[in-house]
């Protein structure tokens, strides 16, 4: 879904929880698994895990399940989000302008991966 003409306040980013598996690119040894949250930019949330999956697997992991700890927040929003939510890797993440420019183009953004070794 393009941002052409809506402005930031209009904008609804989708967040997504996925637990994601090594596919032709592995995790950090001795990693076996892993958390993240996918953003974008989508009509309904059904989407959103569309396209979050499809860019998880371009990116060479594997796609195991998508958790419900989803979560919706306004694209003006995200510079807050990102300090309330992730303080400590807030340098991490895309800017306010950096996420609206990369969600604009139909992107999908990630959260720090959070690894496990066992299950």
């Amino acid at each position: 879904m393009k941002l052409s003409g809506r402005k930031r306040e209009d904008v609804t980013i989708h967040g997504i929880r996925l637990k994601v598996r090594p596919g032709t690119q592995p995790l950090p040894s001795p990693l076996i698994a892993a958390y993240v949250t996918a953003f974008s930019v989508a009509a309904e949330p059904r989407e959103a895990v569309v396209k979050s999956v499809r860019a998880l697997q371009a990116m060479g992991y594997d796609f195991e399940d998508v958790l419900p700890e989803g979560l919706m927040l306004p694209l003006a929003g995200w510079g807050e989000y990102v300090a309330q939510a992730w303080p400590e890797f807030s340098e991490e993440f895309p800017s306010q302008d950096e996420i609206a420019a990369h969600l604009a183009e139909d992107g999908v953004a990630f959260s720090p991966f959070a690894g496990f070794d066992r299950e």
